[in-house]
């Protein structure tokens, strides 16, 4: 019986191994909550309700298991899954364009994210600045805190503002009323309503983001450092699983938060969702029948998508500045490439801040979604590879397989549909 039991002085030591990796998971949920993402779950909740809530669960589902997928490699080997993808057969020439031109072409659509983070920023500030040069500031900020390649400053901002967060969500929810029965009937879908294909395709695209999720292998490296093999393995993946539940739930609590606040202050009202910001400070002026309401909602609102960009341009950064160096056997050029591709990053953000439109962002989701779904079944051919310890169960096969079919599928649903 005591070796089943945990006493008290062991206690202490349990939680300390637990905690020992928290970070990437948060960092990953706190930088794939974009705008887009909220925007889209808020227009959601004001057209639907929970209707789609099932679709949501879903796709977290499969992205959960897509990042564990992700750690159990990492903790294994001891490298990045970019080092992981260049060794399937045919891939070692088409990872660079592929994955890094993707990346590339996604920082555009971050351009409107940025915009929207400006303008509810000059919402909460005492002083007034306009939008255009709260973008460049707000910008010029991120830059120069990356710039520095500090990633125990990056992460204690990412989980210092993820507290912040998780403190406001829990506040504002507290003061809403929540409908069970209409919760419940979200959980259960309903084929026969065609209306909502594009939807769940926007939810697929947009929640969690895609290739994104393999910067989480970037941000765990940095925490293993040398670490791996089977002892470390067993010994530290329950730990690196933690991070990541950690990090989902955080995502999924967002997402419920964003989706009740559609529900609640805009559909029980009879009002449909409007475009971009004006969404969101129009949600903030109704939430003043909650005390402090507007001012929380709209700081959870715009540390939401702080962290979020500076999370994408941290970790498609690191992604794009390595794979040019195992491309180019230039690894020891890594760190400069790194300062190089962050300049690169934020003259794009800055610019198509100013003259991106959302054509752009759908031509983006429909190739991103696509080439997600291809990547995950790479991914468990990667994971058939690894030793007996550190591969997956049926039931991730499974979850991996079906995702990963579904995901190329709805990207062409979701490109007729739009």
């Amino acid at each position: 019986m005591a070796s089943t039991m945990f006493s008290l002085p062991q206690l202490p030591d349990l939680i300390r191994e637990r905690l020992r990796f928290v970070g990437p998971g948060l960092i990953l949920a706190m930088s794939s909550s974009g705008w887009v993402g909220l925007l889209t779950l808020l227009g959601l909740g004001s057209d639907y309700g929970y209707q789609i809530l099932w679709a949501v669960i879903a796709v977290l589902v499969y992205k959960y298991a897509f990042n564990k997928g992700i750690a159990r490699y990492t903790v294994s080997q001891g490298e990045n899954i970019y080092a992981g993808l260049r060794r399937v057969p045919g891939l070692r020439t088409l990872e660079a364009p592929v994955i890094g031109g993707i990346y590339l072409i996604e920082v555009m659509s971050h351009g409107a994210g940025a915009m929207v983070a400006a303008t509810l920023l000059t919402s909460i500030l005492p002083i007034e600045l306009p939008v255009r040069l709260t973008v460049i500031l707000m910008i010029a900020g991120i830059t120069t805190i990356l710039y520095h390649n500090s990633y125990p400053l990056f992460k204690k901002i990412m989980v210092v503002s993820g507290v912040i967060i998780v403190c406001g969500l829990l506040y504002t929810l507290n003061s809403l009323y929540f409908s069970v029965p209409d919760i419940a009937v979200g959980l259960v879908p309903d084929p026969g309503n065609n209306e909502q294909l594009f939807y769940i395709g926007s939810i697929m695209a947009t929640l969690g983001t895609g290739l994104s999720l393999l910067c989480y292998s970037m941000w765990l490296q940095k925490e293993i450092k040398e670490g791996h093999g089977e002892d470390f393995f067993k010994k530290h993946m329950p730990s690196v699983s933690f991070d990541i539940t950690l990090g989902f739930l955080l995502l999924a609590l967002l997402s419920f938060f964003y989706l009740t606040i559609g529900f609640v202050v805009m559909n029980e009202e009879g009002m449909p969702a409007f475009e971009n910001d004006l969404t969101i400070r129009l949600i903030g002026h109704m939430m003043n029948t909650v005390p402090f309401g507007m001012t929380i909602f709209l700081i959870i609102s715009f540390l939401t998508l702080f962290v979020y960009l500076i999370g994408a341009m941290d970790g498609r950064a690191r992604a794009v500045a390595t794979i040019i160096a195992q491309t180019m056997n230039l690894k020891d050029a890594e760190d400069r490439l790194y300062r190089g591709v962050v300049l690169l990053f934020a003259g794009i953000f800055i610019l198509f801040a100013f003259i991106g439109d959302k054509y752009l962002v759908k031509d983006l989701f429909t190739l991103a979604m696509m080439v997600f779904g291809l990547v995950g079944l790479l991914l468990i051919y990667l994971d058939r590879t690894l030793p007996p310890y550190a591969r997956g169960s049926w039931l991730w096969y499974g979850v991996m397989a079906t995702g990963s079919i579904l995901f190329p599928v709805a990207s062409i649903y979701y490109a007729m549909l739009w």
